[in-house]
């Protein structure tokens, strides 16, 4: 027996040093370094090559709701000439003829039924002063026949030229407190800006996610059909050495099970590939009749793993600074500071500085007059229209009015009451505003937790996706000398799979909490080198 064993101590040496020389040779059947490659297509493949800036930029072109947006700023430009249109003058132009025949019951009238025409004709303007006040300039003109034989000018002109003026001197008065609506206009633009700028920054932070989701998606699908391949081949190896009698049946229905499970994921994955790209396409509105929707998309642009530092104070400063909704706020907060400093000055009593000034002329057929016998000479103004002209601009004739108009409401509850709603809306906004500082706080804080939480994630997948190989490598080599089984290559194959489609994962949320940064300080626009 001692004999025997001798004999035998030469081989097992061989044998066990062979399969120490073939565990340290044998390349690893598993997976290379994680990596995201270039995903470019097959030249034969009719596809949609995208980058990330194009994809923003179809969006910014031809996405509905930032089309729909679009037009709030120009409704809002348009306002703004709207309130300036209340202090355009207004040209006022009037003509109308008139008869009356009458009875007169004076013993003097001459004759005792009353008979006479006119025509009237007149132009004037008017405009509301930014002052509060108002002027208006009227020019009016008079034709008047009669057949009384008293009349001294017949036909008679008369014209008149008058300017009256009227400026409150308390309520309503003040160049701000008038341009108000104006400025609230102006405003509310900017407003209606800001809210097209949130709505754009909104889709372009979306479209970047989704365009790192097919990114995803199409990596995720990568490692999914390598460890089906990785499976495929392993029953391949597990059928031959069925077939030598190195291993048991069972083995075979192991491997046949896990292939048709990872045949499912990979049906998963191309559905998950054909749904981020549907919403890709909706975001840029690429229709379905357009010969695009079809098509798959192949982005060129490569999420990057850079390291960067953030300073949660100086983003928060930024932040209100660039938010479209801080800033939108603080807009709408100076509205109601206007409101109520208006509805403050409308408590005050009503007094008016009132005053008027005008020239007037007067001409006609001048003729003579008899009265009891005695023949009054013509009127020395006598004369054709034109000479009713000519004495108005003389400045010879003339009239004016100066006053004061005091209007004093009892009780004006309607105008106090207008003041307390006016600063309850203040008082509602600036609440609002701590409200959304603080928001944004919690907001920012969030952003630049999420981004160190990735990048510590991402530096962990790393470190995971190589345990993972160097274990399938180990136990790859185990099984070639017959020292593991299927089941457990199988479990090491799925292991690094699910560590392989972790760490693109990280990778893309990684790219994906930056993007969430800069929405939140408001800068995607800046970001992004985009101009509205």
């Amino acid at each position: 027996m001692s004999k025997k064993k001798n004999s035998y101590g030469p081989i097992r040496s061989i044998f066990i040093f062979y399969i120490l020389i073939l565990i340290i040779t044998t390349p690893p059947l598993g997976f290379t370094e994680t990596k995201i490659v270039d995903s470019t297509p097959p030249s034969d493949v009719q596809h949609l090559s995208l980058s990330l800036r194009e994809a923003i930029e179809l969006t910014l072109e031809n996405n509905l709701d930032i089309r729909v947006e679009r037009f709030n700023p120009r409704i809002s430009e348009a306002m703004i000439i709207v309130e300036k249109g209340a202090f355009d003058p207004t040209i006022a132009l009037d003509l109308s003829i008139n008869k009356d025949k009458r009875p007169v019951a004076n013993a003097y009238a001459d004759p005792d039924v009353s008979e006479g025409e006119g025509i009237n004709w007149g132009i004037g303007i008017r405009q509301d002063l930014i002052t509060g006040g108002n002027y208006q300039l009227r020019f009016t003109n008079e034709r008047r026949k009669s057949n009384s034989s008293y009349s001294g000018l017949n036909p008679q002109y008369t014209s008149d030229l008058t300017l009256t003026l009227t400026q409150p001197l308390l309520k309503d008065f003040g160049i701000g407190l008038n341009k108000r609506k104006i400025i609230i206009a102006s405003n509310n633009k900017d407003i209606s800006l800001n809210q097209f700028k949130a709505v754009v920054i909104t889709k372009i932070s979306e479209v970047q996610n989704m365009y790192w989701d097919i990114v995803f998606n199409i990596e995720d699908l990568k490692v999914k059909r390598q460890s089906l391949a990785l499976a495929q081949d392993l029953e391949k190896r597990v059928r031959t050495q069925v077939k030598v009698g190195t291993m048991a049946p069972i083995e075979i229905l192991q491997a046949q099970a896990e292939v048709a499970s990872r045949e499912e994921g990979v049906i998963i994955a191309e559905n998950m590939v054909k749904d981020s790209e549907d919403r890709l396409k909706r975001a840029m509105n690429i229709e379905g009749d357009s010969p695009y929707w079809g098509l798959p998309i192949y982005p060129t642009d490569r999420p990057l793993f850079e390291v960067v530092e953030i300073d949660n104070n100086e983003a928060l400063k930024t932040s209100f600074e660039k938010r479209p909704d801080f800033v939108q706020a603080k807009i709408d907060l100076s509205n109601k500071k206007i409101e109520v400093k208006y509805k403050k000055n409308q408590i005050f009593p009503n007094i008016d500085l009132i005053g008027s000034f005008g020239l007037n002329g007067l001409s006609g057929d001048a003729r003579e007059v008899s009265f009891g016998g005695t023949t009054i000479p013509p009127s020395r103004f006598g004369g054709g229209y034109e000479d009713t002209l000519d004495r108005l601009g003389s400045g010879s004739y003339y009239s004016w009015e100066a006053g004061v108009k005091v209007n004093i409401p009892l009780g004006n509850r309607s105008a106090k009451s207008n003041l307390t709603a006016a600063r309850i809306e203040e008082k509602k906004v600036l609440i609002s505003l701590k409200n959304l500082e603080q928001k944004i706080a919690l907001e920012i804080r969030e952003a630049v937790r999420g981004i160190e939480t990735n990048i510590k994630r991402v530096n962990a997948t790393k470190l995971a996706r190589r345990l993972a190989e160097q274990k399938l490598d180990a136990e790859e080599k185990r099984f070639e000398v017959g020292l593991s089984t299927s089941f457990n290559i199988l479990e090491f194959q799925k292991d690094l799979a699910e560590e392989q489609s972790k760490e693109i994962k990280a990778i893309i949320d990684y790219n994906k909490s930056l993007v969430k940064l800069e929405r939140v300080k408001g800068t995607t626009l800046e970001k992004n080198e985009i101009r509205l």
